[in-house]
């Protein structure tokens, strides 16, 4: 009889695993990879085409979507959305000079396209070649202009190469739409340290610190206390020092 029990055990447990390797088996059968997407499967529809990249990519299926969006552009050639959709997508998958391709393709169809030139913009940005970014979002505004973000990365990609009469030109345009721009504030103080004008960085520190009462943002309080102490230690000020320059003019 408990031969009879430790057999059956035996064959239950070979069972059961011969239906887990069914299963997993049947699993994998329905996995779908970039080579399983036939073209001749896929919509006509580039349209449709370009929303269900958009699904792949969500789900973190790069080079499905990349190859989704080439069936698209090659039933419409000139189908800008999908190459930008091409440079998003690329550039999720850390494949940065493929996504600056991607929008440049875009950009000779239509170089008047704000998504793809502030792509491009983007993309430029994260290989650090700050000069071509700022070409490309100087582009931008000029489709787009008094546009407070654009404005604030030409100011930002100046600051990085180290153009800082610039920089402080594009900051100075963001206040002059929004002169409560506290992050615009809080980037001056570095600008008009870089440029030595210490009084206007002086400013800056007073100017944000305030908004950051006003708004209640403690974050910006705590950075311009921490760039005060900075510039302080530069300027060999003592506290009264630097209390005094704190009073207008500031010029």
């Amino acid at each position: 009889m408990a031969k009879k029990l430790v057999n059956t055990h035996f064959i239950i447990r070979i069972s059961f695993f011969s239906i887990l390797i069914l299963l997993i088996a049947g699993c994998e059968g329905n996995i779908e990879t970039t080579e399983d997407l036939d073209p001749a499967t896929l919509s006509k529809d580039p349209n449709v085409l370009l929303e269900s990249s958009k699904e792949k990519q969500r789900i973190g299926a790069y080079g499905e979507a990349i190859k989704i969006l080439n069936a698209a552009v090659k039933i419409d050639p000139k189908f800008v959305a999908a190459y930008n959709q091409m440079g998003l997508v690329f550039f999720e998958d850390d494949k940065k000079n493929e996504s600056a391709e991607a929008f440049k393709n875009a950009i000779a169809i239509d170089s008047k396209n704000l998504t793809a030139r502030l792509g491009l913009g983007k993309t430029y940005s994260m290989l650090t070649r700050n000069d071509l970014a700022v070409e490309q979002y100087l582009k931008a505004a000029d489709l787009k202009p008094n546009d407070i973000e654009i404005l604030f990365k030409i100011a930002l990609e100046y600051w990085y190469h180290q153009n800082f009469e610039k920089s402080r030109e594009y900051y100075s345009k963001v206040l002059e739409i929004d002169p409560g721009h506290i992050q615009t504030h809080l980037n001056l103080i570095s600008v008009y340290e870089s440029l030595e004008k210490w009084k206007k960085a002086i400013r800056e520190i007073e100017v944000s610190r305030k908004l950051g009462e006003e708004k209640n943002d403690s974050q910006a309080i705590s950075i311009a206390e921490r760039r005060k102490k900075f510039i302080i230690g530069r300027m060999n000020f003592t506290e009264e020092d630097y209390q005094r320059k704190t009073q207008p003019p500031f010029d």
